[in-house]
């Protein structure tokens, strides 16, 4: 079953735009594109009036690129522009970094915003993290993405730090209150700025 889930929300017209800029790179790059998610800000559910889109995705290349003895490349990257900000990983690319306690596949995987994708594929990776994903090492991620966002803060001022920082605190907070399975659910939307959440406390965090 093929995935799409895009709100009422989302400009039309850059949405269009993202499906052009992934039938593109398809094309170009010669891959399959398995699952294309909205993440950032508007995934989280706190956009500002300025804000990009951010879609990511992971694909998977043709096999004579993974049977080759030389590496290549792993990531696909496009211009940036003012509105549009489109990258993603090759699939093995992705779960390295999830053994080593990225957290980020896991966010893409619980995205409520889906552009494209498989949902079987989607679903299996789901379970893969669960089995394979290190809490601790998680935890960790969380906690130093949440010490960097907020020495931005304390840098720029900027109120978007802010929720960029309770963010990974509130995933924190999951993390330690729901010590059983299926923990990580906490990367989803009921632990981001806008749930009802727990009032937690960014103090330890300031240097």
């Amino acid at each position: 079953m093929s995935l799409r889930a895009i709100p009422d929300s989302m400009d039309p017209t850059v949405v269009a735009a993202i499906d052009a800029e992934l039938d593109r790179i398809c094309a170009e790059h010669r891959v399959s594109i398995r699952l294309a998610i909205e993440s950032g800000s508007r995934a989280w559910g706190f956009p500002s009036p300025d804000s990009d889109y951010d879609c990511r995705f992971v694909y998977v290349a043709e096999l004579d690129r993974y049977l080759s003895p030389w590496s290549a490349r792993d990531v696909i990257e496009t211009p940036l522009t003012a509105v549009l900000d489109v990258n993603g990983w090759d699939l093995a690319k992705a779960l390295r970094l999830l053994v080593n306690g990225n957290a980020v596949l896991i966010e893409w995987l619980m995205s409520p915003i889906l552009y494209r994708g498989d949902a079987t594929f989607r679903d299996q990776l789901r379970e893969l993290a669960h089995e394979i994903a290190d809490r601790d090492r998680v935890a960790r991620h969380y906690l130093h993405l949440g010490e960097r966002q907020w020495r931005l803060f304390g840098d720029n001022g900027s109120l978007k730090k802010v929720f960029y920082s309770l963010r990974p605190a509130m995933a924190l907070r999951w993390l330690r209150e729901h010590p059983g399975p299926r923990w990580h659910r906490c990367i989803c939307r009921r632990c981001w700025p806008g749930a009802n959440c727990p009032r937690i406390s960014l103090r330890p965090w300031v240097s």
